[in-house]
């Protein structure tokens, strides 16, 4: 327990700066850099301050995570939601919150932990979840963060971790999922550009998905890409891609895929085989409710000039998705995946 009066670092420090991540003399530099901001000398010396600070890379580090502090850790997830992205997610992790015995993280639903927060520790990860044997009618933890499928690291990550979880992914369209990750950026003001810009930038950025000298970057826990977490509009449509790095550390038998638009108009017969997939159990008792609301603001209109642009550059997607899956994968079958 920290004493009164105590400070931050020295209550949290080790959480916060973990010592086998960062060097102690970049950890000096960490602590003299609190207690720099604490004094009126930041207005005036914040040009030299970042000249002179190496330290700023770890920027991301110091953010606190004050609802775990006093939290014990729970049982790691059985499963896992990996997206993709405006596909679904967020309706699949609240079916199965809702209709089963998986219970999610009482926290949130995506920890990010195996792409931007891996450089914490297995244990803080686990502290997101509750102990199974504290939740009535549970017998499985998972939560759900879309960016795993399209992390290049990610697969590797997981599988070291926790090598016998299993992986979910509801595939969208990827047209119609393009668009729609468009007009969200655009709804949480992080992107300015018009669609026909924004897809055109993507599309020259294709060739960046298979080079080795770039996808190796993700490899190190504290790299950051802020364009690869939050734009990528037609790079993170390129399923087969991202299907053949999750192949490659898991086995079929692991891994399945539910096509976005039979989840929404058949939800039940999706979620009764995931419960044989995953070893579940009916549950008709809802828990945390909760619906994934978008903005009551007008979507912002994407013209057809947009649209080509992205059906030109992902007409082979599907094919070359359905040609990496096999049928074991697939909840249904081939033609259930309803891609129009």
């Amino acid at each position: 327990m920290c004493s009164r009066g105590a400070s931050f670092l020295t209550c949290f420090g080790r959480d916060i700066l973990p010592s086998d991540v960062i060097s102690s003399r970049d950890r000096f530099r960490i602590k003299r850099m609190f207690r720099y901001f604490q004094t009126g000398k930041a207005r005036r010396g914040v040009k030299r301050w970042i000249k002179e600070h190496r330290a700023l890379r770890y920027v991301r580090l110091l953010q606190p995570e004050p609802r775990l502090w006093g939290r014990e850790a729970g049982d790691l997830p059985s499963f896992l939601i990996i997206g993709a992205q405006r596909s679904g997610s967020t309706f699949l992790h609240d079916r199965l919150q809702q209709k089963t015995s998986a219970s999610g993280s009482p926290l949130q639903k995506e920890i990010h932990y195996f792409d931007s927060k891996y450089y914490r520790s297995l244990a803080w990860y686990a502290r997101f979840f509750d102990p199974l044997e504290e939740r009535t009618g549970a017998t499985a933890t998972f939560e759900a963060s879309p960016y795993y499928l399209y992390h290049p690291a990610v697969p590797k990550r997981i599988h070291e971790s926790l090598p016998d979880v299993k992986v979910v992914a509801a595939l969208r369209n990827p047209v119609d999922r393009t668009v729609s990750q468009y007009q969200w950026i655009r709804d949480r003001n992080l992107e300015v550009r018009g669609p026909e810009e924004a897809f055109q930038y993507d599309a020259e950025r294709l060739h960046w998905e298979q080079e080795p000298s770039y996808l190796k970057r993700f490899e190190n826990p504290l790299y950051f890409d802020f364009d690869h977490i939050h734009y990528g509009y037609l790079r993170r449509s390129l399923y087969h891609i991202q299907l053949q790095r999750w192949q490659e550390w898991f086995p079929p038998s692991q891994i399945r895929v539910v096509g976005s638009q039979r989840l929404f108009e058949h939800p039940d017969d999706v979620i009764g085989e995931l419960v044989e997939f995953l070893g579940l159990e009916r549950s008709e008792n809802a828990k945390h409710e909760r619906v994934n609301q978008n903005s009551p603001r007008e979507k912002v209109p994407v013209p057809e000039e947009a649209r080509d642009i992205a059906r030109r550059h992902l007409e082979d997607v599907i094919a070359r998705t359905e040609s990496v899956l096999t049928d074991q994968m697939i909840l249904g079958n081939h033609s259930s995946l309803h891609w129009t």
